[in-house]
């Protein structure tokens, strides 16, 4: 059982700590919330076998374990920190950075399985129906939830986008 759970585990830590990353967009603490999903498999080792797809089963704890992780920690927003860089393109590079600060907190403000469903479409490439698969929602569930997200999105972010995008 112990080699199986070390085959499990170095197939599936990278990508599951990208995806919990993504959806709570902190580095330290998705590190944390892996290391959890892996410490309640390891103790339910000797269930192993009974575990028909281990990845889709890590997954599934991933998603659920991040929107955990961001109902207990709603309240608080985490900003990257802005480097200074010397060169001729620092006033783009501030521009894009404070950019990117924008988009994380129009994420952070999103409803906690809102900002999940949004991230696993965007940034993992899901589609609606995995989603709703992973999530136990109707797929129609995460179309409307994609919906508020984008509408959010849009309404947060109207000041850096053109206006041909806000006609949408």
């Amino acid at each position: 059982m112990d080699e199986k759970f070390e085959i499990i585990y170095k197939d599936n830590y990278n990508s599951l700590r990208n995806a919990v990353e993504n959806i709570i967009s902190d580095k330290d603490a998705s590190h944390d919330v892996v290391q959890e999903i892996f410490l309640k498999l390891w103790k339910k080792k000797n269930e192993l076998d009974f575990i028909l797809d281990p990845k889709a089963y890590l997954f599934k704890a991933a998603i659920n374990a991040s929107i955990s992780y961001l109902e207990t920690h709603k309240n608080r927003v985490r900003l990257s920190d802005i480097r200074m860089e010397s060169s001729e393109n620092t006033d783009s590079l501030l521009k894009l950075k404070e950019l990117e600060v924008k988009i994380q907190i129009a994420l952070d403000n999103l409803p906690p399985k809102c900002k999940a469903i949004f991230v696993l479409s965007r940034y993992e490439e899901m589609k609606y129906t995995q989603i709703a698969e992973y999530l136990n929602l109707s797929v129609k569930t995460v179309e409307n939830q994609m919906g508020i997200a984008i509408k959010r999105m849009r309404e947060e972010l109207k000041a850096y986008l053109p206006q041909t995008f806000l006609r949408f």
